[in-house]
């Protein structure tokens, strides 16, 4: 099992609640109209929304983890992303745009 970050996104607990990401969100909202009285708690940093793992504990009544899929290794971090394959070509050298005096 894998521990949970202390702020997750709302994607993050849609999938820690098994629920869809649009309904994450409605709840959110709701939490948000009702001035925290219902839905899933949330505080917003900027234009972003995050759900802090305690306050989705103390909703739940319990500890959370995130469970890895049965049968696979556990995440591993992504390889670094590859260079272009495209060479350029010496006969035609990129030139930048001609500046205006």
């Amino acid at each position: 099992m894998k521990e949970l970050p202390d702020f997750l996104t709302v994607e993050e607990a849609a999938e820690v609640l098994r629920i869809g990401r649009t309904a994450a969100y409605e709840q959110t909202r709701r939490y948000e109209e009702t001035g925290g009285e219902a839905g899933i708690p949330v505080i917003r940093v900027g234009r972003l929304m995050r759900v802090p793992r305690v306050a989705l504990e103390r909703w739940l009544g319990g500890p959370l983890t995130r469970r890895e899929p049965e049968g696979q290794p556990p995440s591993a971090p992504a390889p670094p992303p590859k260079r272009s394959s495209r060479r350029r070509n010496p006969k035609y050298p990129q030139q930048g745009l001609p500046l205006e005096d």
